[in-house]
């Protein structure tokens, strides 16, 4: 019995010291995934010259990003005295009456407006009644590859739940973190976060047919080969965009699925995607469980002379 035992024993210690060598092949891909569409806008407008701007933006991003994906900021900065600044900020806040008299101004799903210096709490509590507002969110999922040189990304975008809605509009955000020289920092902020350096509008037509396309854009910046089609339970859109300078870790997409008249802009979803975070494989060498299962089985057919 003694001897049979320390047979078994053998034999456990032995699988573990194969599966402790065990070889896991990592690899990193250049794709990327999220569905969601729960998430709020909060649109901010920021300039490089507003001193108040410079003492709310560093916690800001830091006070978005904390609450995962309830909440996505994008950084509009002043298209007139501000190096960062572009024609996407007056085409978002156009909706708004004198939307860039006092910078920082912000606005949760394109309502609950805030002026001036805030705190925490006071974003907070926006959040929560946009949260509390949404009757129901469009499904939204965002699959993005990076092309083989590294200069340009295609993204694939598909909305749920969108045959109730009449008239929306799609909008899509690239969001950067951009540094600027101490030269154009007026008030002393160099690195800014979720500057909005990309932007594409265009409308879903209550009269869009299952399996019609189009290219049509109402606006549309950094954006390039655009199409979207409708299919019986979702529409499928497809944009490619090509990045300007720094590293792809830098850069963020949201999508937005968007109701907009002429002097108000409700949210129907929305989703974002970060690509700090790749799509990590992790693959098995099979040739170590098969190995495995050969050893123990000539232990086995040889046990007797073990023993």
């Amino acid at each position: 019995m003694d001897r049979n035992h320390r047979f078994w024993g053998i034999v456990v210690l032995l699988l573990l010291i194969l599966n402790s060598t065990q070889i896991t092949a990592e690899d990193e891909s250049d794709n990327w995934f999220v569905q969601g569409g729960n998430t709020v806008l909060l649109e901010q407008y920021t300039a490089t010259w507003c001193d108040v701007c410079a003492k709310i933006d560093p916690w800001v991003s830091d006070f978005a990003d904390n609450r995962g994906s309830r909440l996505v900021r994008i950084a509009l900065h002043d298209p007139i005295s501000d190096p960062l600044g572009s024609q996407i900020s007056n085409e978002r806040l156009s909706i708004h009456s004198n939307s860039m008299e006092l910078a920082p101004s912000f606005w949760f799903d394109s309502k609950n407006e805030i002026k001036g210096a805030v705190e925490p709490v006071d974003l907070d509590r926006a959040l929560l009644n946009s949260e509390g507002i949404r009757s129901s969110d469009t499904i939204i999922s965002i699959s993005a590859i990076e092309s083989s040189d590294k200069k340009s990304m295609s993204f694939e975008i598909q909305l749920f739940n969108v045959s109730n809605s009449i008239n929306s509009q799609l909008s899509v955000f690239l969001l950067a973190d951009v540094v600027i020289d101490d030269s154009l920092a007026t008030n002393g902020i160099t690195k800014h976060e979720d500057v909005a350096v990309g932007y594409l509008s265009t409308e879903i037509d209550s009269n869009f047919t299952i399996g019609s396309s189009t290219n049509y854009t109402v606006f549309n910046q950094k954006f390039t080969n655009f199409s979207m089609t409708k299919h019986s339970e979702k529409i499928v859109v497809n944009i490619d965009t090509s990045f300007i300078d720094g590293e792809i870790d830098d850069y963020s997409i949201v999508v937005a699925h968007e109701i907009a008249s002429d002097d108000e802009r409700f949210t129907l979803g929305a989703a974002s995607l970060s690509f700090t975070d790749r799509e990590i494989s992790y693959g098995i060498n099979v040739f170590v469980p098969l190995s495995i299962i050969c050893f123990v089985s000539v232990l086995i057919f040889f046990k007797d002379r073990f023993l």
